[in-house]
């Protein structure tokens, strides 16, 4: 039987940061990480990221990037809450 002080369950941006974080503030402790599959197979891994603006009203619209939300999030967007955010 494995033992931990603190179990991490996911490899990615917010489970490592969680990790260290949680080593600096309590060192000596033990820290155990666990993964789906491999370590770095993560959510954060492909998250496409950055901040996206329409900057040029003529080649660029809010519609172009409601649009391209929608195709990226595959049908598990809300399409009202993404109307909202864009």
């Amino acid at each position: 039987m494995l033992q931990t002080d603190f179990l991490v369950v996911g490899s990615g941006i917010a489970g490592l940061t969680y990790a260290l974080k949680t080593a600096k503030h309590f060192p000596g402790k033990k820290i155990t990480v666990i993964t789906k599959t491999r370590e770095d197979e993560t959510n954060t891994k492909y998250a496409q990221g950055g901040i996206a603006g329409v900057w040029d009203a003529v080649n660029d619209s809010f519609e172009k990037h409601i649009e391209d939300t929608l195709i990226a999030g595959d049908g598990l967007c809300n399409e009202h809450i993404v109307e909202i955010v864009v």
